[in-house]
């Protein structure tokens, strides 16, 4: 087992509920990534073989025995994200539009676990129209929110969200998320915000309507304790009221808490850290509830 340190993540809309779990005067954290490697960020290990290396290292000396050889970076990052404020209205490519729009091998899919629910109790997710064209149209009369729909959600509540798919976190939630890692993000509409430079952030409209699928929404369910949870890329197990998690089968996982505590060789485990666990490791998990997530080998 290996520890990876917590990245914090600034952002417009983030806020304080985060920074109790790591040392930082931040104060408007929205992703506290528990693993991430992208060539902007990539998380280090606290401990094990590869301290003060990244995670980029280890997974391009280990891919080809997991099956991931194809994948230039690990496949799957994870955070605990927490929207003080409303997210950027926005969509992520499918596999069709990252190609076309970006050259990338595929899009982005990600799942959502509901720690805190927002404020209004709904999530944005899809639009209110039939046609692409119509949506345009509200966005050119300044009017977007008017074509935007939403999803009620609760605590312990998930949320798997496809390529193509509107969507954006809503103010005063905290969630797990768990992504595909293409870093390919455009946004609609972001609220008229002013970041900390005074200037709105760039939207990316025409990007945005040619990776919208005006007929996608996303489906609201539960997770099993201790059941896998299959999706495309990856494989989520909520732990619940165990007290140890094994890493069985042959895939690598990670397994964060979520909360409580637990140490590995008298390191803390806080909730948010990350742990790298291998196949045969056993982690300590008594009075804790912790995600666990595997990348799925996936062939693009």
């Amino acid at each position: 087992m290996q520890i990876l340190q917590p990245i914090v993540h600034e952002t417009v809309w983030g806020g304080a509920k985060l920074a109790a779990l790591v040392e930082t005067d931040c104060r408007k954290i929205g992703h506290l990534y528990g693993v991430i490697d992208t060539p902007k960020m990539r998380s280090k290990f606290l401990t094990g073989p590869y301290q003060g290396r990244t995670i980029h290292d280890w997974f391009l000396d280990n891919r080809n025995r997991y099956g991931l050889g194809h994948f230039e970076e690990l496949p799957i990052l994870t955070a605990l994200v927490e929207a003080a404020d409303n997210l950027s209205i926005q969509v992520h490519p499918d596999d069709k539009a990252a190609r076309e729009l970006e050259g990338k091998a595929f899009g982005k899919n990600e799942s959502f676990y509901m720690l805190e629910p927002p404020t209004t109790g709904r999530m944005f997710n899809g639009v209110n129209v039939e046609t692409t064209d119509e949506f345009r149209r509200l966005i050119e009369e300044n009017k977007t929110l008017d074509g935007v729909g939403t999803v009620g959600v609760r605590a312990g509540d998930y949320v798997y969200v496809t390529g193509g798919t509107l969507h954006a976190a809503a103010a005063g939630s905290l969630s797990f998320e768990i992504e595909e890692n293409c870093d390919s993000t455009y946004r609609f509409y972001d609220f008229d915000r002013l970041d900390k430079n005074g200037n709105k952030r760039p939207l990316q409209v025409e990007k945005a309507l040619a990776s919208l699928n005006p007929k996608l929404k996303s489906e609201v369910s539960t997770l099993e304790p201790n059941s896998p949870k299959r999706e495309r890329m990856y494989e989520l197990t909520l732990v619940k009221d165990k007290e140890t998690y094994a890493c069985e089968g042959e895939m690598f996982a990670f397994i964060v808490l979520l909360n409580g505590e637990t140490e590995i060789d008298g390191f803390p485990i806080k909730a948010g850290t990350s742990v790298l666990i291998e196949p045969g490791d056993v982690i300590t998990v008594k009075n804790c509830t912790a995600m666990v997530a595997k990348p799925v080998p996936y062939a693009f």
